[in-house]
């Protein structure tokens, strides 16, 4: 059985000092049988690395595409190395959505943290009106295989499905669809990597809270989870670690 995988994504929120406070509450709280991450802003990277815990992973919430040079505000996989932070988020809705990343970019950004040896979570997920047209599957699909172009392995990446209705609005897509679209990107991995696929860890995303984790992680093809708004307090992000490891 895959290890549950607790994934907190702190987006544009969170001081220094915030954030070091919600390390000291983490570090108070005792969990086996789980892995735990967290994503902080650029800014609390390095001090949060320093103040957690070693067994809990730090990831950054974006990387560049680019090995360095003249690209003002961006941020390099040797950077992040150099501070002892080895995984990151790519891909995620509001990138893609705000700052209109493409799936190309998207792609450049996965080739470039894994030929730099980092761990990547690669966000997928549909709109709203995509699913209402009943092509959420093709989408997800497509999605998932240009993000990944030129990838030979999937060793060292992570999918998290990530409806884009239900991040930061309080609907949740119901369980038994998001394992649907779990299991789909696991068939899609399949096909195109064999056995790898059946080891690479699937989260899913979208107001994930402590009322429902246990649920959404009792499905078999979700394996963690990439939680927003409830990762922001430690009393409740800790429930949802606990709803994983009880699993």
């Amino acid at each position: 059985m895959r290890r549950k995988y607790i994934c907190g994504n702190w987006k544009m929120n969170k001081t220094s000092s915030e954030a070091r406070k919600f390390a000291k509450d983490l570090n108070n709280s005792e969990f086996k049988n789980v892995d735990v991450l967290i994503a902080p802003s650029f800014v609390t990277l390095e001090s949060l690395r320093k103040e957690l815990k070693s067994e809990i992973e730090i990831a950054a919430q974006n990387i560049s595409q680019y090995e360095n040079g003249a690209y003002t505000g961006e941020v390099s996989a040797e950077m992040l190395k150099d501070i002892d932070v080895n995984s990151v988020i790519i891909g995620h809705s509001e990138r893609r959505e705000i700052f209109k990343e493409s799936n190309e970019i998207v792609n450049e950004k996965v080739k470039r943290a894994i030929s730099e040896g980092l761990k990547v979570i690669l966000c997928l997920g549909e709109s709203e009106e995509i699913r209402e047209k009943g092509k959420e599957v093709e989408f997800v699909r497509d999605e998932l295989l240009a993000s990944l172009k030129d990838i030979k392995t999937l060793e060292n990446i992570t999918i998290a499905y990530e409806p884009i209705w239900a991040i930061g609005t309080g609907k949740t897509c119901n369980s038994i669809d998001a394992e649907e679209m779990c299991k789909e990107i696991r068939n899609t991995l399949i096909e195109e990597y064999t056995e790898e696929a059946d080891s690479t860890r699937i989260l899913y995303g979208g107001s994930v809270k402590p009322e429902n984790a246990v649920e959404i992680l009792s499905k078999e093809n979700i394996d963690g989870v990439l939680v927003g708004g409830a990762s922001l307090k430690s009393e409740d992000f800790i429930e949802i670690i606990k709803a994983g490891e009880n699993l």
